[in-house]
């Protein structure tokens, strides 16, 4: 874990928080804040170690971006949850951006897992992920094929996922605390 400059730790919990807030309000994650999130991360990095501190927030921006890019492209998130992982990615740094990730993923799957379990879905949910991995293993999209697997139609069972990723930042962050 890769040690962050003062305010970058506070910008950061505040950058997630408000998304998630905004994210289990409105399903969205605003360009405002993920822009400014980004820009700010940037700025803030620069400040404190001049081109370094560009490169480690740089390397941040495209790892957050890159780790959500295939499954916007899959259609099964949505892009503000892709800018808002840059946003973290350049405020936290590669190194952190990736734990972060690790953390997201499985605080996302445990949250899926409840609000499946919650709606009585499990049954179709699990169908689904056979579905989509036979069909990403033949290399087609299954959103094509079922519609309700795009995150942008109506009728599918949606997680905020900017909760999630609010609270694997926290988790880092308060790690990083102890140590």
């Amino acid at each position: 874990m890769a040690p962050l400059p003062f305010p970058v730790p506070a910008a950061l919990a505040l950058l997630v928080a408000i998304a998630a807030v905004l994210d289990a309000r409105s399903r969205t994650v605003p360009n405002w804040l993920t822009v400014s999130g980004a820009v700010l991360g940037i700025a803030l990095h620069v400040s404190a170690a001049g081109w370094a501190g560009a490169k480690f927030s740089l390397l941040g921006l495209g790892l957050g971006f890159a780790i959500f890019l295939p499954l916007f492209a899959l259609r099964g998130m949505g892009g503000g949850d892709v800018k808002l992982m840059a946003a973290i990615g350049a405020m936290a740094g590669a190194g952190n951006t990736f734990v972060i990730f690790l953390f997201t993923a499985v605080l996302g799957g445990i949250l899926a897992l409840g609000l499946v379990l919650w709606k009585g879905a499990l049954g179709r949910t699990l169908r689904n992920i056979g579905f989509i991995g036979q069909r990403l293993a033949r290399g087609t999209a299954p959103h094509q094929e079922r519609p309700e697997l795009d995150v942008e139609q109506a009728g599918g069972i949606k997680l905020p996922y900017a909760i999630p990723m609010a609270m694997g930042t926290l988790l880092l962050l308060l790690a990083s605390l102890r140590l």
